[in-house]
C-alpha cells in the first residue's frame, strides 16, 4: 500500500501535543492498525476537521495514510463518535482511564494491530464513562492485558505441585514466577507474593476466559478488588521494570 494512500479507522486518542504554531501530533489506538501516531496540518486553527475531537481518551473515525520509514502518518479527517464526557467528569474514573492509557503506550508499537486490543480498550472507556466500577473495570483491563501481551498469569494450578484450586488450600501470588503456588509449596527463589482468595482466583479465572459482551456480570468484592489490583500491579511491575506513573495518583484517591 502507498504511503499516500488514504484509509478509514476507528481510533482511540492517547496522547496529543502541539506541533508549530498550527499542527498536532496525535498518537492513536486504531482498530486496525493498532498504535498510530501522525500529524493533523492546521488542527490548531481548524474550524470544521478537528475541532474539539483530538482530546485524549475521545473515540473517533480518522480518514489517515500509513505511516512508512518511521515517518508520521498524516490525519487528514475526524469525526468524533464518542468523547466520553462522563469519564472526564469523575475524578476517579478518569485517572484509571489514565492508567490504561499510560499500560497501552508502554505495551505497544507503531503498527502492530491485535485484533483483541482494541476491543478491550472501548470496552473498559465504555465502562468508565458508564459508571462501571472503576477499579473492577481496571481489574478487567489487566487481566486481560497481561493475556494479551503473552504474559497470562497462572491462576488455575500451582506452579510447583500442579494440582488444580483447592478449597481447602491457601494460595499466593509469586510475581517473578508468573503463577500462584499453595500454602503445601513455596516458590523457588525470592519473590514478591500476594495472598489471593479461593473466591478472588475464581473471579480472575472467569476474567480471563468469557467473552468481553459477558464481563458485565462479574462482581467482585470489595476484598477481592484489593486482592486483585495489588498482585496486578506488583506483577505489572516485575513485567515492565518500571513503576506506571499514573497509578501513583489512582492510590492518592
Amino acid at each position: 500500500m502507498s504511503s499516500k494512500q488514504q484509509v478509514e479507522s476507528a481510533a482511540i486518542v492517547l496522547d496529543c501535543r502541539d506541533h508549530g504554531e498550527s499542527d498536532l501530533i496525535v498518537t492513536f489506538f486504531c482498530q486496525n492498525y493498532g498504535r498510530l501516531t501522525g500529524i493533523a496540518k492546521g488542527a490548531k486553527r481548524s474550524k470544521k476537521r478537528f475541532v474539539n475531537k483530538l482530546e485524549i481518551f475521545s473515540s473517533l473515525r480518522i480518514l489517515h495514510t500509513i505511516p512508512q520509514n518511521n515517518r508520521l502518518a498524516f490525519i487528514a479527517e475526524a469525526d468524533l463518535l464518542d468523547g466520553f464526557l462522563t469519564l472526564r467528569k469523575n475524578t476517579i474514573c478518569y485517572t484509571t482511564a489514565s492508567v490504561i492509557r499510560e499500560l497501552i503506550l508502554l505495551t505497544t508499537k507503531e503498527v502492530e494491530g491485535d485484533e483483541k486490543l482494541y476491543p478491550l480498550l472501548v470496552y473498559s472507556y465504555d465502562n468508565l464513562n458508564n459508571n462501571q466500577p472503576p477499579l473492577q473495570t481496571l481489574i478487567l483491563f489487566l487481566i486481560r492485558l497481561y493475556a494479551i501481551i503473552g504474559y497470562s498469569p497462572q491462576l488455575a494450578n500451582c506452579l510447583q505441585c500442579g494440582q488444580e484450586v483447592q478449597a481447602n488450600k491457601s494460595y499466593r501470588f509469586h510475581t517473578n514466577a508468573g503463577g500462584i503456588c499453595c500454602s503445601n509449596c513455596s516458590a523457588k527463589g525470592t519473590s514478591t507474593s500476594v495472598t489471593l482468595s479461593q473466591g478472588t482466583l475464581k473471579s480472575l479465572t472467569v476474567a480471563l476466559n468469557q467473552p468481553l459482551n459477558r464481563l458485565h456480570r462479574l462482581q467482585l468484592s470489595t476484598a477481592s478488588q484489593r486482592e486483585a489490583l495489588s498482585f496486578l500491579h506488583a506483577y505489572g511491575l516485575q513485567l515492565f521494570q518500571r513503576e506506571i506513573v499514573s497509578w501513583a495518583f489512582l492510590e492518592k484517591i
